[in-house]
């Protein structure tokens, strides 16, 4: 199982279809790909739903719809997984330690699972 290849997939997606999820993709100088779902881009809640499967690591399934709180109907996402460890702590758990210089960070996402950090975790 790898997080990165079925994330990827997913942000292939809304690479090749970015017009349509309303998403402003960019190539850096370094290779990176970055995707703007809501900055300078319109975004909207099918961009969100890809997004939200891709921090899963393409191991889980969104969905929308839409439930009353208070007599008031909002927007909802629903998410189901059969791999549960995989999606959070393989793909979400903020457990990556990156210290550079004076600056410091937490990693996390689908890029950590390649780091494996922290180690323990991917051992065990």
């Amino acid at each position: 199982m790898s997080v990165n290849r079925t994330a990827w997939r997913l942000a292939e997606k809304l690479r090749d279809k970015a017009e349509v999820f309303g998403v402003i993709v960019e190539e850096t100088r370094s290779g990176a790909t970055l995707v703007d779902a809501g900055i300078k881009a319109s975004g909207g809640f099918l961009a969100g739903k890809i997004i939200t499967e891709i921090c899963l690591g393409g191991y889980g399934k969104a969905s929308i719809f839409s439930k009353e709180y208070d007599g008031i109907d909002f927007p909802s996402i629903f998410v189901c997984t059969d791999h549960p460890a995989v999606a959070t702590l393989g793909s979400q758990y903020a457990g990556w330690n990156i210290k550079v210089g004076k600056y410091r960070a937490m990693g996390s996402g689908p890029a950590r699972a390649l780091a494996l950090k922290p180690t323990e975790l991917y051992e065990r």
